[in-house]
């Protein structure tokens, strides 16, 4: 007996389903998953252009090989070495060179065995105002990046969001069967206490057709039903790139009336947005970027000076060095005017996109919480709706058991309570609706990140 209880107990445990919970819903999200991934898929692609414009500080051999041999003049000039540049703008050589012969284009004389170089390059001005190109595309991708970054974690927001609204529509799909299973059920007990009632010819056969047609008719809408609940759970799995017999092999689903919620208030989901949203944070990123431009731009407005030092140490003729100064100054200076213009107007657009994007945010919170508030009271006020029409209808079975009321009646109030109900439902399901929908304005939907 102890064995068999054993057995028993072994495969219970065996058949237990999980209880499934929207938390399990970001189990699902792995790079496998087609929804998920197109969520990254940008940051994915190009999470490495920062590492591109670092390339411009790679180290970087160089070559050059004149041969000449004209009727009046001959020469042979060889010259190899290695540049780094650095991010502040410097520039650093090491090179070997040697020449002979007549050199009428670089006049360059060295000994026989050639001569070394070291050199290294400032721009003066770059330098001084801490910018350059190559500083400029460096950080700005880095910046990039954390946009990028931003953007999935925005993306993933809103398949989460998209999910749990697919994943209501279940819940309130299989409660609607419930109560539909409920309704069918009444009426195939009445047809049995009706078929009673002919056979000891206490009740005409005419009300067995009645009673027959009523259970047609609520298998009816039984079926269309579980259609309905058919479509939400294909539509919720797509999401979770999972079978339904795997689902439902594993899991239980969770009835909608277990679900609670909290009452919303606007200020606080406006600290949250401000604090969570990830849209908005990229606004203040692209801030630093049109900083970064605007700095840069700054240099059109002075010359550009680059000083440039070699030493030299030349194998036959001992050391040297030699120092030059380039100094361009466009007089004009329009393209700094330009620039200057468009980078303020950018910076301006930027500021005015998250104003608005912030006005946008308060108005459809607005929205949910009035939403919410009518949606509550109505759940509530459905709540004692309910309970009075249950005491109506249990009236009116009596009277029919008794034999002052008709089916048709009867039908009628069950009808009535199976409305209500399911406006409850609806209530129910569109305060969780709104509850999500006001965490997804946040950006704060819970366990996203």
């Amino acid at each position: 007996m102890r064995k068999t209880l054993l057995i028993l107990l072994l495969f219970t445990l065996s058949e237990a389903k999980e209880l499934f919970t929207e938390k399990l819903i970001l189990e699902y999200f792995t790079e496998s998953n087609p929804f998920y991934y197109e969520t990254i898929a940008k940051q994915q692609r190009l999470q490495n252009r920062d590492m591109y414009y670092r390339g411009d500080l790679d180290y970087e051999t160089f070559m050059k090989y004149d041969y000449k041999a004209y009727p009046s003049s001959e020469g042979e000039f060889i010259d190899v070495g290695m540049k780094k540049p650095f991010e502040n703008g410097i520039e650093a050589s090491l090179s070997y060179r040697k020449a002979e012969g007549e050199q009428e284009y670089n006049n360059i004389k060295t000994g026989d065995e050639g001569e070394v170089l070291l050199g290294v390059k400032l721009p003066l001005v770059s330098l001084l105002r801490d910018t350059n190109q190559r500083k400029l595309n460096i950080h700005t991708a880095g910046l990039e990046n954390n946009i990028l970054d931003y953007h999935s974690k925005d993306n993933l927001r809103t398949l989460y969001f998209n999910v749990l609204l697919e994943y209501a529509k279940v819940l309130y799909t299989k409660s609607i069967i419930e109560l539909q299973e409920e309704l069918l059920y009444k009426a195939q007990q009445r047809k049995e206490i009706i078929q009673n009632k002919i056979s000891v010819g206490s009740l005409a056969t005419i009300s067995l057709v009645e009673a027959k047609q009523q259970i047609i008719n609520r298998e009816q809408a039984l079926l269309n039903s579980i259609n309905d609940h058919t479509a939400a759970m294909e539509n919720f799995l797509q999401y979770l790139d999972i079978s339904k017999e795997r689902f439902e092999n594993t899991y239980e689903l969770s009835h909608i009336h277990s679900l609670d919620f909290e009452p919303l208030d606007l200020d606080s989901l406006m600290d949250d947005a401000m604090e969570n949203r990830y849209d908005l944070k990229q606004f203040d990123i692209k801030l630093q970027q049109l900083s970064l431009k605007q700095k840069q731009t700054s240099l059109l407005n002075y010359p550009k000076v680059d000083l440039s030092m070699y030493g030299v140490h030349d194998f036959e003729y001992d050391d040297g060095y030699k120092v030059s100064l380039d100094i361009n100054f466009p007089l004009q200076r329009r393209k700094y005017d330009a620039a200057n213009i468009e980078n303020r107007k950018h910076i301006l657009e930027n500021q005015m996109a998250k104003e608005k994007a912030l006005t946008l945010i308060r108005t459809n919170l607005k929205n949910i919480v009035n939403a919410f508030r009518i949606f509550s009271k109505n759940f509530q006020s459905s709540q004692e709706e309910i309970t009075l029409l249950e005491q109506l209808e249990k009236a009116e079975n009596t009277r029919y058991v008794l034999g002052s009321s008709n089916l048709f009646i009867l039908n009628q109030r069950e009808m009535l309570t199976l409305k209500v109900k399911k406006k409850a439902l609806y209530y129910k399901y569109k305060l969780y609706i709104l509850e999500k929908e006001a965490h997804y304005e946040t950006g704060s939907l819970s366990g996203v990140y």
